[in-house]
């Protein structure tokens, strides 16, 4: 298809089935806001106020991306420097102008719903698993293998079947040969996102109607400022929260430093190590109606990938917004957790966007991030 040099955005795709991936993991919400600008997409959702989801999308993740946007474009938007004033000025003086800060970009509100729904309208973009926290039972010792202490829970036959049925794990559909690729583009303010995909010399047009953009959280993890940081495998994570109550009211996460952990291990002696008394690098803990479930990892390299924390924390969730990340956690490979010294809560999931898997995405640097920020409760159980 020929390129269109009126378009301010226009960016192409061979295999729409990764970018639909990334994108299902903030469906939990109809409307997003979608910002475009040199550095790729940004696609976010909010929920109740107390947790923001972000899904970004580089431009790497494209065949091909251009973006032309000048300052004085009516669809362009940019962000304002803060402004110092002195403290002998009079209070009625006129403010300094705001002065502008970086490149400017596009922001809108769109139909998060209707995105996927074109992206699929061949119907081989794939689709999320049926179950997207069931996994099938393994033969790994239960307090080793899986590096967290606890039950897990058996699939039994029919379950096995159905998750079968559902399609390959991580969002990807029943592979019969065939992709849909994807031309993205957008001409202005007003103008409808436009998303042209081709299967097999058919295409179709969508246009999405897109709207001013609502006002969102100001919602900023400031990464020097964390006390805790820690990348563990998505699959590990995923087994945890498979034990956690559907029913639970909230999500308690601690973290311990790992010299108290081992002073609480050995300390008595050295050579014995008290089951009664030893005290995880990380827990999950969880309250409801059907008492409190507890999930521990311990010191274990093969499961907590990197591990630091100043000193012992300890927050809770709401646990319907930790649930909400299910998607996430499901198409992604790692997962970063940190926080800060309020107790925001940050998640970030690395997704492989390469159609030839996790390896294939890291050589060809197609690696998609969603991060999930939750503020935490006030009240402690």
């Amino acid at each position: 298809m020929p390129r269109d040099t009126q378009q301010i955005l226009q960016a192409d795709m061979p295999d729409v089935r990764p970018l639909a991936s990334i994108l299902r993991s903030l469906n939990f919400k109809s409307q997003a806001t979608l910002k475009i600008d040199q550095a790729g997409l940004r696609v976010t959702v909010e929920e109740g106020r107390s947790l923001q989801a972000h899904a970004y999308i580089a431009t790497s993740a494209f065949s091909s991306y251009a973006f032309d946007l000048d300052a004085d474009n009516p669809a362009a938007y940019t962000d304002v420097r803060p402004t110092s004033s002195s403290r002998d000025e009079s209070p009625f003086a006129s403010s300094p102008a705001p002065e502008a800060s970086g490149p400017p970009y596009c922001q809108m509100t769109v139909s998060l719903s209707t995105m996927i729904e074109c992206l699929n309208i061949f119907g081989n973009a794939g689709g999320a698993s049926t179950s997207a926290f069931k996994r099938e039972f393994d033969d790994e010792d239960e307090d080793g293998g899986s590096g967290w202490k606890g039950k897990r829970r058996r699939m039994d036959s029919e379950d096995v079947d159905e998750e079968r049925r559902g399609g390959q794990r991580r969002g990807a559909g029943p592979d019969d040969g065939k992709t849909t690729s994807l031309r993205l583009s957008y001409a202005g303010r007003g103008e409808p996102l436009v998303m042209l995909l081709e299967e097999g010399g058919i295409v179709t047009r969508c246009e999405i109607t897109t709207y001013e953009p609502e006002g969102l959280l100001d919602l900023t993890f400031q990464d020097e400022e964390k006390v805790q940081r820690l990348i563990i495998k998505s699959e590990w994570l995923r087994d945890a929260l498979l034990e956690v109550p559907s029913s639970s009211e909230k999500l308690a996460i601690s973290f311990f430093p790992e010299d108290h952990a081992r002073t609480n291990y050995h300390a008595d002696d050295p050579t014995m190590r008290n089951e009664e008394e030893e005290v995880p690098l990380f827990r999950l803990e969880s309250v409801g109606p059907m008492g409190i479930t507890e999930m521990d990892y311990s010191e274990d390299k093969d499961v907590l990938e990197v591990f630091e924390c100043e000193h012992p924390i300890r927050n809770s969730y709401k646990y319907q917004h930790i649930l909400l990340t299910r998607n996430a956690l499901h198409a992604s490979i790692k997962t970063s957790i940190r926080t800060d010294p309020d107790g925001l809560l940050s998640f970030q999931f690395m997704i492989p966007l390469s159609p030839r898997g996790a390896k294939a995405s890291m050589k060809e640097d197609k690696i998609g991030f969603v991060e999930f920020l939750v503020v935490a409760l006030d009240d402690e159980y």
